[in-house]
């Protein structure tokens, strides 16, 4: 899973580093009017970046016990120290 986050990483690299190459000489200039090569490393490394991150989510990289120690769930179900996350509504100065 860690390789998955070092490709995503390097794909955004690629990416910038393409898009700082292609405005070096301006918008006028051949690689920025470059269609194709703009489709490959601009969306291309997004995508790869983005399919990647989402099948192999960063959190699965690391200890779930911070998950655990911060308490917070998406359920709102207690966790294993048994503390219930409910949603806490805002309320004004007027009381509502």
């Amino acid at each position: 899973m860690f390789l998955a986050l070092a490709f995503a990483t390097l794909a955004i690299l690629i990416r910038s580093s393409f898009r700082v190459a292609e405005l070096s000489e301006g918008f006028g200039s051949e690689l920025a009017n470059n269609e194709v090569t703009f489709m490959i490393l601009e969306g291309g490394m997004v995508a790869i970046a983005v399919i990647l991150l989402t099948f192999m989510h960063p959190g699965l990289v690391f200890e779930r016990k911070g998950w655990k120690a911060s308490g917070w769930t998406f359920s709102g179900k207690p966790v294993s120290d048994g503390i219930t996350h409910e949603k806490v509504e805002h309320v004004g100065k007027d009381g509502r």
